[in-house]
């Protein structure tokens, strides 16, 4: 599916909203890095709530009806407001080094192979690279992909020293709830579909084969009216 002009909309409203949180906290606290580390922590959570409603609409609604079917319908929309966003947050992280305090190798890795994955699944959302992609592959890709970036997530917000403060555990136990649910979410929804899936082929065998698939001269009358 090419970007729908709502789509496009939704990408510009996301990377605009993020650059004006990251404006607001740097004039706050300034360019250095208390500034920077400030402005990282609140574009990862507006890019997390954007991810979140894009990975969870389909099993909110499978779970809970048509109240998030709007949801699941915009699952497209939020996930490309999310690469969006995510771009000023990288955009800091490029900025952090810039002034003297690059994150270590370790770090770049674990948390560059999900930025990786956000702008491959960006990407192979449009209609003609995923059909060249194939069915199987952009499953998998999509499958690994969105996995892979919630845990980074709840590493990223599971996190609480034992002398963590209030103030700690109000930034991040939100946080950390919507991570631990998203997934959880997955899983019971998987686990409604694949229920009713059994339910269903239970069900088929029991009404046993349709009269129309019986053997001819079994259930069928004869022409005088009375059976054979």
């Amino acid at each position: 599916m090419q970007p729908r002009p709502s789509a496009v909309l939704w990408m510009a409203s996301a990377f605009a909203s993020a650059l004006a949180v990251t404006a607001v906290v740097l004039l706050a606290y300034g360019t250095g890095l208390r500034g920077t580390a400030a402005s990282l922590a609140a574009t990862g959570r507006l890019s997390f709530l954007l991810f979140w409603a894009a990975y969870t609409g389909g099993a909110l609604r499978t779970l809970f009806g048509g109240v998030f079917q709007p949801l699941k319908e915009r699952g497209r929309e939020f996930g490309l407001a999310f690469a969006s966003a995510h771009l000023v947050h990288l955009g800091l992280v490029g900025w952090l080094c810039w002034i003297g305090y690059a994150p270590g190798a370790n770090l770049f890795i674990f948390f560059g192979i999900p930025a990786v994955f956000v702008y491959l699944l960006a990407l192979f959302s449009i209609d003609r690279f995923q059909r060249a992609l194939g069915p199987t592959s952009w499953w998998i890709l999509r499958t690994v992909g969105m996995h892979w970036i919630a845990y980074v997530f709840y590493f990223d917000f599971a996190k609480f020293p034992p002398h963590a403060g209030m103030r700690h555990i109000i930034e991040y136990l939100p946080f950390a709830i919507l991570a631990v649910a998203g997934p959880s979410l997955r899983l019971a929804a998987w686990g409604s579909r694949l229920r009713h899936r059994l339910r269903d082929k239970k069900i088929s065998k029991l009404a046993g084969p349709k009269r129309a698939d019986l053997p001819t001269g079994i259930g069928h009358p004869c022409p005088n009216g009375k059976g054979r």
